[in-house]
């Protein structure tokens, strides 16, 4: 079998193989997946798209599903800081064995084969490794996330899920998806198959209509969910709760344990789905939602420190919203960082016109991506007068965020997955120390 790697070497490995692959053909991803055994056949899936939500709508349908005593295979992106984390059993992060024997039947089949078959891109490589990873574990069914679009994503290989499930749409990877929510919803929407249930945010009448036609031409049920469907009925700064007025479910009371408005959307999605595929009402709804968990979105890391992971124009609109509703008896300050192909001033003029932070902590990832910290700097600078504070490194800014926060004061963490991924692993070592 030669050399084995170990988790560092496999995931340099893995880091590295954009400098020599790009995005395949669907048939070669077909042609790899019969060389290993077709592992994808005879699971059972649930696909998730959509720009922004999919992770908390995977979240909660595997949530929901553990409640109910299925074994649940659970594919995601990006993860924080470990990559074991894109793969979850039962909602919990597979073992470094488990992850690097798949890793190494890949890794020996493109070595082997690599005259007939392209080499796997990144996400395609870690698509597979989660088609081996589930069929060895026995799920009883996966959630998969789509990685980007849906159409022409890696994950979209799969020919007849029991639902698939397109969640919030926005404009985000413009260059690659299209420049219009119209362009977008269509992309999204080549995850919806012949005569396969889908269920969509109805949010956006632009995209609702693509996604529509896109369902009568594909002969496939189309469940849409409307915010008109459930009611807020209480917030504070551990979740929300809310009821739904329409459908099956209508006049259940629910609780999720996130404060953002946007998880009622998503965990109504997620109950839509999952009735779908029961054909009834699942039980145990209240203690799947209450029992979710979704690092990195509007998550309390520690008292009175919320850390999000919105990187993109409309991630950032429902951020702001979800900060000017969460009560604060002191000030609020928020920690910011962005990589550099965003529309990072688009970003910044969000947060600075809609947002009542009393302060900005600005600081530069530690990335290839990354938006330098001068450019953050005078952005901030052109769009607000309020106290702005910049640092060299992320482990400083934070620092200095929990030395200014008082008891009664709110910090927030949010611009980019790799900002929540930093302030993961330094909590990480702050807990091990």
């Amino acid at each position: 079998m030669g050399y084995k790697m170990n988790i560092k070497e496999a995931e340099d490995y893995l880091n590295d193989i954009p400098r020599f692959s790009k995005k395949t053909t669907m048939e070669n991803e077909r042609r790899i997946l019969e060389l290993l055994g077709h592992p994808e056949s005879g699971q059972k899936f649930i696909h998730v798209a959509g720009t922004n939500g999919k992770g908390s709508v995977c979240a909660f349908i595997s949530s929901i599903l553990r409640e109910n005593k299925y074994r649940v295979g659970t594919f995601t992106s990006p993860h924080l800081v470990d990559i074991t984390e894109r793969f979850l059993i039962d909602g919990e992060q597979v073992g470094e064995e488990l992850f690097l024997d798949a890793f190494h039947q890949l890794y020996n089949l493109c070595e082997e084969r690599k005259d007939e078959i392209v080499h796997p891109s990144y996400f395609e490589y870690l698509f597979l490794i989660g088609m081996l990873i589930f069929r060895e574990m026995k799920v009883d069914i996966t959630v998969l996330e789509v990685g980007l679009g849906g159409r022409l994503d890696a994950t979209n290989v799969i020919d007849s899920p029991l639902v698939c499930v397109i969640a919030s749409i926005g404009l985000d990877h413009t260059e690659i998806l299209g420049d219009t929510i119209s362009q977008i919803a269509w992309e999204k929407a080549g995850i919806i198959k012949e005569g396969r249930p889908v269920v969509y945010d109805d949010s956006r009448e632009e995209a609702s209509r693509v996604i529509r036609k896109a369902a009568a031409e594909k002969r496939a049920p189309a469940w849409p969910v409307n915010p008109a469907d459930y009611d807020i009925t209480k917030r504070d700064r551990a979740g929300i709760e809310f009821r739904m007025t329409e459908g099956v479910l209508a006049g259940r009371e629910f609780r999720v344990p996130f404060v953002a408005d946007y998880q009622a959307m998503n965990a109504s999605l997620a109950l839509t789905a999952v009735h779908i595929l029961e054909g009834k009402k699942p039980g145990r709804l209240e203690e799947a939602l209450l029992h979710t968990s979704w690092p990195g979105r509007m998550e309390p890391v520690l008292p009175g420190v919320y850390m999000d992971g919105a990187h993109n124009d409309d991630g950032i609109r429902v951020f702001i919203e979800t900060v000017t509703k969460i009560p604060c008896a002191g000030k609020k300050y928020l920690l910011f960082s962005a990589v550099a192909d965003k529309d990072y001033e688009t970003m910044i003029d969000e947060i600075c016109r809609g947002a009542d932070f009393n302060g900005f902590i600005l600081t530069e990832l530690n990335s290839y991506r990354a938006l330098p910290l001068k450019n953050i700097l005078e952005t901030f600078q052109k769009k607000t007068d309020r106290q702005i504070w910049s640092f060299g490194n992320i482990r400083e800014a934070f620092a200095f965020a929990m030395e200014k926060k008082s008891e009664e004061d709110l910090v927030f963490i949010a611009g980019s997955l790799y900002l929540a991924g930093s302030i993961k692993e330094l909590l990480r070592e702050k807990a091990g120390s």
